[in-house]
């Protein structure tokens, strides 16, 4: 009796060790689940930018489509109407405003940017020190820390439901925080490979990116 009584006792202990633990890797966890089997994302985003001690420079909204590997569309709706396409190969950036598109290489090495988290497939341990950063806004968050020296975004924040993606929080090297959030995320419908090609308007400047017009 006495013997059982101990194995009771000795199996509480470490589900109680067991489960904190469990608990604090719930965000790695759910980033993990979210990006495998990840072929294409759609979703409507609100972007706001904030300076290094926290003050708001620019909110802005629109739509992003993602089709894994390295293709993506980012549209901004407002408060000006801008888009920014890749089809792997090539990026536009297309400026309603000035009548403008940029045409540049598209570098796949950005690596910390939300695009190429989400749409290359990253072997994340490779390229970042990862952890836990806990609950917040309802969601677990994890932190990823490039490993890599002069890298645009020095951390990169992912907030996640239980089963979707919530928000990212990216610091760039000046201090900067460009915060993203997610509304109304599908995963895996079917995009067609034309909706990542930009068709340049008639009547548009297009230069490329040293500001050059492109021969």
């Amino acid at each position: 009796m006495r013997l059982r009584c101990l194995l009771i006792l000795i199996a509480s202990m470490l589900a109680s060790v067991a489960a904190p633990a469990a608990k604090e890797a719930e965000g790695r966890r759910r980033l993990d689940s979210f990006l495998a089997g990840l072929l294409t994302l759609s979703a409507q985003f609100e972007q706001r930018v904030y300076d290094e001690v926290g003050v708001v420079l620019e909110t802005s909204s629109g739509n992003l489509m993602i089709a894994r590997p390295g293709k993506f569309s980012w549209i901004y709706l407002s408060p000006y109407r801008q888009t920014i396409t890749s089809d792997g190969h090539s990026l536009w950036l297309y400026d309603e405003e000035l009548a403008q598109v940029t045409v540049n290489a598209m570098d796949t090495h950005a690596a910390g940017s939300a695009a190429y988290i989400l749409g290359e497939n990253v072997d994340l341990d490779a390229q970042y020190e990862i952890s836990e950063v806990g609950t917040r806004d309802r969601a677990r968050w994890v932190k990823l820390i490039p490993k890599a020296d002069g890298q645009q975004y020095t951390s990169v924040e992912i907030g996640l439901g239980p089963d979707t993606l919530s928000a990212m929080r990216l610091t760039d090297n000046l201090g900067q925080v460009t915060e993203l959030r997610f509304s109304g995320l599908q995963r895996n419908l079917a995009l067609d490979d034309q909706l990542f090609v930009f068709e340049i308007p008639p009547g548009i400047d297009v230069v490329t990116g040293n500001g050059t017009a492109p021969e």
